[in-house]
């Protein structure tokens, strides 16, 4: 027996169950709707139990802001909801809601019977020894994965720029951007003209870009100085869009008048953060994490907004009428905001030093 080619082989294996595995939670998380991390979190509370979004940033890898958009994307999915800790009252922790995992525990029960029954050909010692090398390969796994997360390309230099990218629009009916890694300086625009899904243009370190199902992902690598990542995009304004920013930005201006807006999100604060909108359809969510010094909205005249700002507010300003600072959870919003369907529903969570709220003229 070539002991060296037995484990070359093994180990091949090994990585063919993974692909295949990811392959099987990427086509779940499509009939449900929802995106892989969703699901891999909602498999994690129903192997585990409710957890706090701290652990569930240890047991999936993500960052706690981009924990955080999971959560609060399952939970307006209906899938989980928050409650207090039975054991300590002052942690909120995540648990799954039975009723609503019929579809999914189908699923992951067909996989799980077609496996038992290849399992159950195994001796009691062989099962024993299979679920030891599978428990091993799970903590070799999680470490490297860890390993790859604190240091990542330590040897590499990055791609700088300028440099321009590009996609074509195919035939996705809408689109969401995901920029995973922040920016010093962000801009987006819109423009119905544009052939392609989009353009892109950087100054200073270059990210990687990938397209996929619907979705324009910007990732900048490894620790290279945040100042210098720039980025200005522009989105095709025939289709509708949502936008998330995981890592925050310095300066995010967002021009995004022209665009049919489902969703607008920047996990990890931003210093300044000027948001023209066009006209809602529907009650569109804008949530900033991570608090700001400076935010600015506007939007057309006749459209409400409302603002809910958690960690206190200061100057604060609703179509020229200024308010007094809040402390606390404050909701401010302009008239009649409140009983409009079509409105804005603009959340910061961490607090603002400077909020203003403005209206711009009908044409």
């Amino acid at each position: 027996m070539d002991r060296e080619a037995a484990v070359d082989s093994i180990v091949r294996a090994l990585r063919k169950v993974n692909v295949q595995g990811s392959l099987f939670g990427q086509t779940v998380a499509i009939r449900l709707g929802l995106s892989d991390s969703d699901v891999a979190a909602l498999q994690m509370l129903i192997d585990g139990g409710a957890a706090t979004a701290g652990r569930l940033s240890e047991l999936t890898g993500l960052t706690t802001g981009a924990v955080t958009h999971v959560i609060d994307r399952l939970e307006q999915s209906g899938y989980v909801r928050r409650v207090q800790d039975p054991a300590d009252r002052r942690r909120v922790v995540v648990e799954v809601v039975p009723e609503k995992l019929v579809a999914m525990q189908s699923m992951l029960g067909a996989i799980a019977r077609a496996g038992s029954a290849e399992v159950a050909r195994y001796s009691d010692a062989q099962l024993e020894l299979i679920g030891d090398f599978l428990s091993r390969m799970a903590d070799v796994t999680r470490t490297e994965a860890a390993k790859l997360r604190e240091e990542p390309a330590a040897n590499a230099s990055p791609e700088t720029g300028p440099a321009e990218h590009a996609a074509p629009l195919g035939g996705l009916a809408e689109a969401r951007l995901v920029v995973r890694s922040g920016a010093s300086a962000l801009t987006l625009r819109s423009d119905r003209t544009l052939g392609d899904l989009y353009r892109a243009k950087f100054e200073g370190a270059i990210p990687k870009m990938r397209v996929r199902d619907g979705v324009v992902s910007i990732q900048y690598r490894g620790f290279f100085d945040w100042r210098q990542r720039r980025a200005d995009v522009t989105l095709n304004a025939t289709i509708p869009w949502s936008v998330e920013v995981q890592g925050g930005a310095t300066k995010f201006t967002a021009d995004l008048r022209g665009i049919d807006l489902r969703r607008f999100e920047v996990n990890g604060g931003a210093w300044k953060l000027e948001l023209s909108l066009g006209q809602p359809r529907g009650a569109i969510p804008i949530r900033l994490v991570g608090g700001a010094s400076s935010i600015r909205v506007d939007r057309p005249a006749a459209v409400g907004v409302r603002v809910t700002v958690t960690g206190g507010m200061g100057k604060v300003e609703i179509d020229g009428q200024s308010l007094g600072p809040r402390g606390g959870t404050a909701i401010v919003e302009t008239a009649g905001a409140s009983a409009r369907d079509d409105r804005f529903e603009v959340e910061i969570v961490g607090g603002a030093s400077k909020v203003t709220v403005a209206a711009r003229p009908e044409r």
